[in-house]
């Protein structure tokens, strides 16, 4: 799916969704005060969790060189994605928060797309955490 990333912030641990929401405009009015440029990137979900990645420029290249197609900008285990959740009043937008596993604390990453592409995410996150409530189950 194609999104822009538009941020990410620390945040406190969220009790609310409206304290997500909150956090999630928040990423996006301080990206658009600073005056930050979006970057294209592909989400991928799995069973084994969210990875984000930049979109590279397709160039016809005279020489084949050994360089990695795609360059990680985040991935988090499923285990520790905290909540999903779009802003209401713009469909387009899609937000994360997931517990970093190094500083414990809790990251909102912000994402926007040009269709209202949430729903199809918010179906793929569906399927997972269904996938993974029957393994559990199964034993």
């Amino acid at each position: 799916m194609a999104w822009q990333f538009v941020g990410w912030e620390e945040v406190p641990r969220p009790n609310t969704r409206a304290e997500i929401v909150q956090a999630m405009r928040r990423i996006r009015y301080e990206c658009k005060v600073q005056n930050l440029k979006k970057r294209k990137v592909t989400i991928h979900v799995s069973v084994n969790g969210v990875r984000v990645v930049l979109k590279k420029r397709r160039r016809k290249k005279k020489n084949w060189s050994n360089e990695a197609d795609e360059i990680e900008l985040l991935n988090h285990p499923i285990y520790r994605i905290f909540y999903v959740s779009h802003d209401s009043s713009d469909l387009k937008i899609f937000s994360y928060i997931a517990r970093d596993a190094s500083t414990d604390t809790f990251k909102c990453s912000v994402f926007k797309s040009h269709k209202k592409s949430f729903l199809q995410l918010q179906y793929e996150f569906y399927q997972i955490y269904s996938e993974l409530i029957a393994r559990y189950e199964l034993g």
